[in-house]
């Protein structure tokens, strides 16, 4: 009978753990979407001058803030496969989309993660 009630507090412990890392999963994955929105918004007054870069298939024009227009979509749909997923695929997709991030608002503004 104690090994019943053992087993039995040992599976709402990991019951517990779980909701809780969900909720934490949960309020990360709505952190991260925040950002994103604040990031695709001062995308929409960003400007840089496109430049000719010269590639192995010919010239090319490079256009910043199309390619960071670009990459914020990318992220957009990496939080869209995160909510489909748990686990440890969703961490590792969760701490790609922060560190993405990261990278995406130092471009934009620089001045305000500067050290």
């Amino acid at each position: 009978m104690a090994a019943k009630i053992e087993v039995q507090n040992q599976v709402d412990q990991r019951l517990q753990s779980e909701s809780r890392t969900r909720r934490s999963q949960g309020v990360r994955l709505r952190e991260l979407e925040a950002r994103l929105r604040v990031l695709s918004g001062r995308l929409t007054s960003f400007q840089a001058d496109a430049e000719v870069v010269h590639l192995k298939s010919g010239p090319h024009i490079f256009d910043p803030a199309l390619d960071l227009r670009v990459k914020v979509d990318a992220v957009r749909w990496m939080l869209r496969v995160a909510k489909h997923t748990e686990g440890p695929a969703l961490e590792h997709i969760l701490l790609t989309v922060a560190n993405s991030l990261d990278q995406l608002e130092k471009t934009v503004d620089p001045r305000s993660h500067a050290a």
